[in-house]
């Protein structure tokens, strides 16, 4: 079967670890309100910024701005879809079978939650859920796949 739309199978290892470790520091930071402890300034284009506290709106302009969240975040984006898209060791009819299975239900469950978040969340909270969320399908494929994909190898030893 052929698989033009997966990165190579070298690039799996570097791509898991640089997601790991910048999905759990922009988790943390999250949690421990350490994007104002660990600022990393920057001179930005912004097509809209907010001031809140100053009661200001500036378009499309160059503004001085913390970035720690958002190079976490697209590091955390980019290297995880390039972890989840992949190709395995061994990439055949099976694996791809259990990838769009996979991809499947991550898609069923996102947006399940964000159906949920709609009904039941309101205010600010909803927007801390729905950045939340972005990460959610993503996350959520790569759980099942890894799970399937152990599940898949693990039934094959059992038989030998």
């Amino acid at each position: 079967m052929k698989t033009n739309y997966l990165f190579p199978y070298r690039l799996k290892k570097i791509s898991g670890v640089i997601f790991l470790i910048s999905f759990i520091v922009l988790t943390l930071l999250y949690f421990l309100d350490g994007f104002e402890k660990f600022p990393i300034k920057a001179k930005v284009f912004a097509i809209v910024a907010d001031y809140a506290m100053l009661g200001e709106t500036k378009r499309f302009g160059w503004i001085e701005d913390s970035v720690t969240d958002e190079i976490l975040v697209i590091l955390t984006i980019v290297f995880g879809i390039i972890f989840a898209f992949s190709k395995e060791k061994y990439e055949d009819e099976m694996v791809a079978s259990v990838r769009l299975h996979s991809l499947v239900w991550a898609t069923i469950i996102n947006y399940i939650l964000i159906v949920l978040s709609y009904m039941f969340i309101y205010g600010m909270p909803f927007l801390t859920v729905m950045s939340a969320i972005m990460f959610s399908q993503l996350l959520i494929f790569i759980i099942l796949f890894r799970y399937n994909i152990y599940k898949l190898n693990k039934a094959g030893t059992d038989e030998e």
